[in-house]
């Protein structure tokens, strides 16, 4: 089916030359354990995400804390009790707006448990609108987190980094057309969901273009 959308258009056909299997990989998130979903969200920020090496990498570091602290992956005020420098040994002491992500972390923390939300159930009962600002007015993050925070808890959702943004940039390039913003590069990304039904869902279809971006030459 033809649009009537020369952007849309050219990444449609950008995402026909993404492998197959890359539309099944996400790993699934966390959406019953919504400090796990924070950590890891702000953990991942300009971070090496996979390791081969234990202990290296977040998502190695992040099953260390859900092995070490079962009792603290779904309550926040827990997560706050348990204190930065617990977080630090566990995650490591990577810094975002020149501050550790770790004190990142329990400050938004702090501030959802201010407003009641302990569970990840007590957050996706709660409007967007109402819960971004407490992440986001917290030095060191962003809008771009904390939709991959909303969508490590079963939102669906886009995360518009550098993997994205670039994905989309080469497939308006290579149609000759001009890049776009961040917004943009969202709805673009959500259109050419809509479009395809390739994917499960729209996470599932944004971790392929991110997939194809971050390993372009291997599954």
């Amino acid at each position: 089916m033809h649009s009537s959308d020369p952007q849309l258009d050219a990444v449609i056909a950008a995402t026909r030359h993404i492998p197959e299997s890359n539309f099944t990989a996400y790993r699934g998130g966390y959406p019953q354990e919504i400090s796990t979903a924070l950590i890891d969200a702000v953990f991942s920020i300009q971070a090496k995400y996979d390791s081969a090496t234990p202990g290296k990498g977040v998502r190695n570091r992040v099953q260390v804390f859900r092995s070490a602290h079962p009792d603290v992956v779904n309550s926040l005020s827990a997560l706050v009790d348990l204190g930065v420098e617990r977080l630090v040994q566990i995650m490591g002491s990577g810094k975002t707006g020149r501050r550790l992500k770790a004190g990142a972390v329990l400050e938004a923390a702090a501030g959802y448990a201010a407003l009641g939300v302990d569970s990840a159930d007590d957050f996706r009962s709660l409007d967007p609108v109402t819960v971004r600002p407490i992440y986001t007015n917290v030095q060191g993050l962003g809008y771009v987190t904390f939709e991959y925070f909303t969508m490590l808890l079963g939102i669906p959702g886009v995360k518009t980094d550098i993997m994205v943004k670039r994905f989309i940039a080469e497939a308006l390039s290579s149609a000759g057309l001009e890049n776009v913003d961040a917004k943009r590069t969202r709805q673009l990304v959500e259109e050419a969901h809509f479009a395809t039904c390739l994917g499960k869902d729209l996470t599932h279809f944004e971790h392929a273009i991110w997939l194809s971006q971050s390993r372009p030459s291997k599954d």
